[in-house]
């Protein structure tokens, strides 16, 4: 329900903005989730729930690169006073990519806080 000068306008600015900050830290927590998964090797639920975790952040990261990012770099190009006629097939396509994305990146962050509760305690093993 926005006109396609206000879309233009908001996604630039988001572009400019938010996008490298947002993307780094996809990164660091693909990696930190994939180095933990290591790191609990020895316990193969925890390493295979983090195991998990990461791949479904990794898949997000893919998903923001060659689908939502190709789509913004377009969105970059755009005029605000003058976008293009197909503007809105193109928002809705970035949405789609956007909304499995975070479905995956919300089965990640689950999968993550889940693995909190699956390591046994070193003390209730004494």
């Amino acid at each position: 329900g926005m006109s396609a000068s206000f879309y233009t306008e908001k996604m630039q600015y988001a572009i400019h903005h938010i996008g490298t900050p947002l993307f780094g830290m996809l990164i660091a927590t693909t990696s930190l989730s994939l180095l933990t998964a290591f790191l609990y090797r020895n316990d193969p639920r925890t390493c295979f729930i983090l195991a998990g975790a990461g791949a479904c952040f990794l898949v997000g990261g893919l998903i923001t690169k060659f689908g939502n990012i190709p789509l913004l770099d377009a969105i970059d190009t755009w005029s605000v006073i003058t976008p293009p006629s197909n503007w809105q097939e193109v928002a809705e396509k970035w949405y789609l990519f956007h909304s499995v994305r975070i479905a995956v990146d919300l089965a990640g962050l689950f999968l993550a806080v889940l693995s909190t509760f699956t390591r046994r305690s070193e003390w209730s093993e004494a």
